[in-house]
This record gives C-alpha cells, structure tokens and sequence, in this order.
C-alpha cells in the first residue's frame, strides 16, 4: 500500500501540474476493498425514480458492492429501504422487480410484509425463546429529491439536503418531479466502475471520440465549470441528444430563456452523473460489479404529458437509439483505457483543463479513501 500512497500525490497538485491517478487505482483488489467500504457504504447513493416504485406493493431490487437491497412502498405509501437479505439463512427475499403483498425468502418460506417485519416462519414454534419482531429485515435509510429515491447504507448520515448541496437550487429550472423515465440502457462494462464515472465527467474527449455525433453540435468552449464537494456543474451550448441536434418535442415549457439552447452536466458523488437538455433529462449511475467489472444505468426522462402523445414511442426511440450509439463510442475507449492500466509503459499523463472535473472528482475519491489532504 505504500507504493500507492507515493504514487497518488502527482493527483493531488493543482491542475496545471496535475496527473492522473496511477493504473494500480483501477486493477487492485485492496483498493477495491477500501471502495466499498469508505465510498458506497458511506454516501447516499441514487437508485432509481419513484415512479418506478409507485403503488403500493412495487419494488426493486439491487446490488451496491457486493450489498443486497430492497426498496418497495408499503400500504401507506411510505418508502422503505432494507438489506435484500433472510434473517435466517441470508438467502434474498426478492429479485428484479415488481408488485407483490409481502417477501417471501423462496428457501425456508420466511415471510416479511412490505414494512420488513416478519410475519411468517414455518415450523419455529419449538425453537426457545423465538420471536417475530427479533427477525425483521434490516432497513436502510432511504430518502427522495425531485423524484429521485436515495438510499444509505450509513449507521448515521448526513441528511440528504445536507449531502445535495446546492442539487435542487440549480436544477429547479428543471422541474425534474415533472418528468418520468421513459426508457432505460443497462450495460454491462469489463473496466473498473472508476473508468464510467470520469469517462462522464471528461469533456476533454468529447471533439475527438464524438466529433461525428453530439459533439458535432457541443463546442468545448462553451463549457464554464463549477466545482461542487466531490463534483461540478457546468452549463453548456449546443443542441439535444438526435443525430441532427434538434427536439422532437419541443423544450420543457416552464423553462426560463437562458436554459433552452444547450444544458447542464453535473456529478454528484459518487457516481451519478446529470445531463439535462432544454428537452429532455438523463442520468447515469455506475456500479461496480468486481474489481474490474462495473454496470452502468442510463435512464431517459421526458414530461409526463408527452406520454400521451400518439406517437411518444417513436420519437422517444430517436433518442434511445442515438444515446446507445454514444454509449458505443465511450465503451470502446473506456475498454481500451483498462486495458493500458496492466502495460508497464503506463504513467499518468498530465491533466487538460477540460478535465477540471476529473481532477476534482478523483482528489475527492483520495479523501475518501485516506483523509482530506491539502490540493
């Protein structure tokens, strides 16, 4: 581990004489270990929208660095957050996602309603001293902003609006409430979780690997950063997420003037990355699966009253086909970037100032990892 402690501090710099963290960072197991340990069990994390977990009975289930969980909405309406795991054997009580009355752990049959209180054990009457309100599921804290649904797997966090920030005051132009997720990409990625988190926040590449895609219509120039704890935000010029550049639907209508002729891009620690238009919203998360084996989700919002238009599907398509193309560009390059992380010619190169958020982000990741330190 000393190794890598000597190794990062180029990192640590100001970005004119900044390099990049060193390929150890992406292939190590240690490293991987501390990750899930001091990142993804510490900060809330964004796990879907809660029109996807709407009624009561709906649910979702997912995984967080090696960490089963389980959100669903009770009869009340209240969203609970538990560990997806048997209190008696550990087995999952549900998978993928859905509508259902209660869990059923499908090894032993034990059975929990949709607040995570056991109400069924078979056969447990003679074991001493056994009762049900011992062995409800484990919850999680889970909280929601604009519709996005948070969870933490932190004994006592931050509040959510603490760990925001300034989140909802610079994007409440955007009424994210206003919108639903019309379509989701999953892809599966052979690199570290890392790699899709910087890739996200990179503008550096934006000219050259998606010259002949939206970057034909996103000048780097444009581009002002500001930085946040563990992030930025910048605004931007240029057109939508359509080969030509231009809506389908027109802009959102309670947008102010300053905002329909470009968007924002933001990172919010750890991996979630915003990228709304003047007509549309995106957000990405990125997970990691293994040490270098990651899933990234991109959802695609619009307002809610476009689903009603006639031919919402179509034009929606438009833009989920175009962003799978953009995502093609990026994992060949995110691919290769793991790949060069093994090669004993490896050493971190300098930092542009395109990649002003990159060096942000990644110094956060470090004060993680081995405490705040001056850069």
């Amino acid at each position: 581990m000393a190794t890598a402690v000597r190794d990062y501090t180029p990192l640590r710099a100001p970005l004119p004489r900044a390099r990049h963290l060193p390929g150890y960072f992406y292939t190590s197991s240690e490293i991987y270990a501390l990750e899930k340990e001091k990142i993804f069990r510490k900060e809330w994390l964004c796990v879907g929208r809660e029109e996807e977990i709407e009624r009561p009975g709906d649910y979702l289930t997912f995984r967080v660095a090696d960490e089963p969980l389980l959100v669903c909405r009770d009869e009340q309406g209240q969203l609970n957050a538990f560990y997806n795991v048997c209190r008696h054997r550990g087995t999952e009580v549900a998978c993928g996602q859905g509508n259902t009355k209660n869990f059923s752990c499908p090894y032993h049959a034990w059975t929990y309603n949709l607040r995570g209180r056991l109400v069924g054990a078979p056969h447990t009457k003679e074991i001493e001293n056994f009762q049900f309100s011992n062995f409800s599921l484990v919850p999680l804290h889970i909280d929601t902003w604009a519709g996005f649904v948070f969870v933490s797997f932190e004994s006592h966090p931050l509040t959510l609006a603490e760990f925001l920030g300034d989140f909802p005051e610079v994007y409440a132009p955007y009424r994210f409430e206003e919108l639903r997720v019309a379509d989701t990409i999953v892809s599966e990625l052979d690199c570290n979780w890392k790699f899709a988190v910087e890739n996200l926040v990179d503008t550096y590449h934006v000219a050259a690997l998606h010259g002949e895609s939206f970057g034909a219509y996103q000048p780097l120039d444009t581009y002002e950063f500001q930085l946040t704890k563990g992030g930025y935000h910048s605004q931007f010029k240029g057109g939508t997420i359509t080969p030509d550049g231009k809506s389908l639907f027109g802009p959102f209508p309670w947008l102010p003037e300053e905002y329909l002729h470009g968007g924002y891009s933001s990172h919010l620690r750890p991996n979630l990355a915003f990228f709304p238009r003047f007509d549309f919203h995106s957000f990405i998360t990125c997970w990691p699966l293994e040490t270098e084996r990651c899933v990234s989700i991109t959802y695609l919002l619009f307002p809610k009253q476009h689903f009603e238009l006639p031919d919402f599907q179509d034009r929606c398509q438009v833009y989920v086909d175009f962003y799978k193309a953009i995502l093609d560009e990026d994992k060949s390059m995110i691919l290769s970037l793991q790949k060069g992380m093994k090669s004993q010619a490896f050493q971190p190169g300098p930092m542009s100032r395109f990649e002003t958020a990159i060096h942000n982000v990644a110094n956060h990741y470090l004060d993680c990892l081995y405490g705040n330190a001056e850069h």
